[in-house]
């Protein structure tokens, strides 16, 4: 039954993930719309904030990867929350078939044992496919976590350029200061993300 109640804890561990990447492309779509706005700024300080057209453009784009790549990892934990579901469904029917098999007359078994084969063949199937999208899971989530990265260091640099901008600068900065400010909490989900991986083995 142990691996009934780990495949129970894999399941949960699914669903938070899940949950923090769906959070994560709400913030990311946020994200977009301060990097559209950034952008519509630094178009309006003109040359004052010629710089800045770069960095504004740069935000943008991550900000579109961001979002594209959140709805893949998304699908990716749910479709590792439908293989966890499938496989505690898979494991208990061998537990109960175990228990059968002990219980029943010889002769009868051999049909039983049929069936448990086939039931542990799925078994090794689905862990298999787990597998392969734990690894997926895993490179996608070290993708955005760069990216959230990246986005931190070139917000050093926009509010450097914003301080070239007269004017517009305490808008600039503030824009700069959200757009770090929403990697930093995309950044959270990853992370925590990342953490609740630990609960499936490999």
């Amino acid at each position: 039954m142990r691996q009934s109640s780990h495949i129970a804890t894999q399941t949960a561990a699914a669903a938070t993930i899940s949950g923090h990447l769906f959070r994560a492309s709400v913030i990311a779509r946020q994200m977009a719309l301060a990097a559209k706005n950034s952008r519509a700024m630094v178009l309006r300080a003109g040359s004052k904030a010629a710089g800045l057209k770069v960095i504004s453009d740069f935000f943008d784009e991550l900000a579109d990867k961001t979002i594209g790549l959140s709805k893949a990892i998304n699908q990716c934990a749910i479709g590792i929350s439908q293989n966890s579901v499938r496989q505690w469904r898979v494991q208990t029917f061998i537990d109960r078939m175990n228990t059968t098999t002990k219980r029943v007359e010889h002769h009868k078994q051999k049909a039983l044992r049929n069936t448990l084969d086939s039931a542990v063949n799925t078994m090794g199937d689905l862990q298999s496919d787990l597998l392969h999208q734990l690894r997926t899971l895993r490179d996608q989530l070290d993708s955005i976590h760069h990216f959230m990265q990246a986005s931190n260091v070139v917000a050093v640099t926009f509010r450097l350029e914003a301080t070239q901008t007269g004017e517009f600068q305490p808008l600039l900065l503030h824009m700069a200061e959200n757009i770090d400010g929403l990697s930093n909490r995309i950044k959270f989900h990853i992370n925590t993300s990342q953490s609740q991986l630990a609960q499936f083995r490999e």
